[in-house]
């Protein structure tokens, strides 16, 4: 069923019906709104490496999982990405050569 055919049929249903198709729609743009997944997270340096999933926010389309590193400077949070790989501390070090 496509977006016009469930506007269509959206127009024919009561109260309740509505509202458990309201609360079935927020479920669903909570799920794309969560854009990643942690899978595992360890300390580095000065930061955080963490290993997500990363999901795709108009589609719900899962990839990864990627690489990243956190920390803050400044009182501000700043994040870089390291990318698919094995080794991210080489990454890493490689980066912030």
């Amino acid at each position: 069923m496509g977006p016009d055919e469930i506007v269509a049929a959206i127009s024919h249903l009561s109260g309740p019906e509505l509202e458990r198709v309201r609360k079935a729609v927020e479920r669903r743009r909570a799920q794309l709104i969560k854009q990643s997944s942690v899978v595992e997270r360890r300390n580095h340096g000065r930061g955080i490496l963490q290993l997500e999933y990363r999901a795709n926010p108009k589609t719900g389309t899962q990839r990864g999982p990627y690489w990243y590193f956190y920390w803050r400077e400044e009182g501000h949070r700043h994040s870089l990405y390291v990318g698919k790989t094995d080794d991210p501390e080489a990454v890493l070090e490689e980066k912030f050569a």
